[in-house]
This record gives structure tokens, sequence and C-alpha cells, in this order.
């Protein structure tokens, strides 16, 4: 009786080394991955400059309305600035609230009289409709917030 070793692979081993295992994906597979990932980069990055192109617009209306405003509030100062720095002012401040007056002028100055005040009248309360009805009823109009259903 012949003894036969127990075979665990029925190739020869010279045969085994020569199996090569196929790559995970071809090169032409890679290069179409490698740009679908590009375009997609492109994309976004196109997506999120018109985003800020927009952000842009949107601000300089913005500002544009607040130069406008504080171009007019500049006008006003400094026409304020004139009128303060003229005799017009001096004269209207020294009369209105310094208490001055020219010569030959007489101070008036009106009493106001204060009349009595009216008594408001009280609004009748209206009745809480809660407090009538059913618990059922005041349940439904807590969590539904819609008139009762018709009986």
């Amino acid at each position: 009786m012949s003894k036969q070793s127990p075979k665990t692979n029925s190739r020869p081993a010279s045969e085994r080394l020569r199996i090569r295992q196929r790559p995970l994906l071809s090169l032409p597979q890679i290069l179409v991955l490698a740009g679908i990932v590009f375009a997609v980069y492109i994309g976004l990055d196109l997506n999120r400059r018109a985003q800020a192109g927009a952000e842009i617009e949107q601000n300089e209306s913005l500002y544009a309305a607040q130069v406008s405003l504080e171009t007019t509030r500049q006008v006003e100062l400094i026409v304020t600035r004139d009128f303060v720095n003229s005799s017009a002012y001096v004269a209207s401040y020294a009369r209105n609230e310094a208490g001055q007056l020219l010569p030959g002028e007489r101070r008036v100055v009106p009493l106001l009289v204060d009349a009595a005040p009216i008594a408001t009248p009280v609004p009748t309360a209206t009745p809480d409709p809660a407090y009538d009805a059913r618990p059922w009823q005041a349940w439904w109009r807590l969590l539904s917030d819609s008139p009762l259903p018709a009986n």
C-alpha cells in the first residue's frame, strides 16, 4: 500500500504562484473616477463663488444706502455748524433758552390751567366660555384652538 499525502490544494505549487490577483480598478476606471471627482470639485467651487458674488451684490446695495444716509447726515451737520457759528443762533439761544430780552421787550409767560381729569369708564368683563363649558369642551378648545364640533 502506498501512502498518499493528504492534498490541501489540488494545484501544484508552481501554478499557485503564477495566479495574480486582478486589481480593484482598471486604469480607465481610475481615470473616469478622477474626472468625476474633479468635476464635483469644480462644481462646488463655482457654486461657492456664485454665492459669494450674490452676497457681495446684496451688501453693495446695503452699503450704498448707508453711504447715502451718511452723506445726507453730513450735509445736515454742515448746515447746523454754520448756523451755530452765526449771530442768529446766539440771539436765538439768548432769547429762548437763557431768558434774555432785547431793550424795550416784555416777557409774557402763558399759564396753563390743568383741566380736571375725566374718569375712564371701566369696561365690563366678558365671561370666559371655558368656565361654563364641560370638561371635554374646555380641552377641545385648549388643544385644537378651533370651534366646537356641531352636536
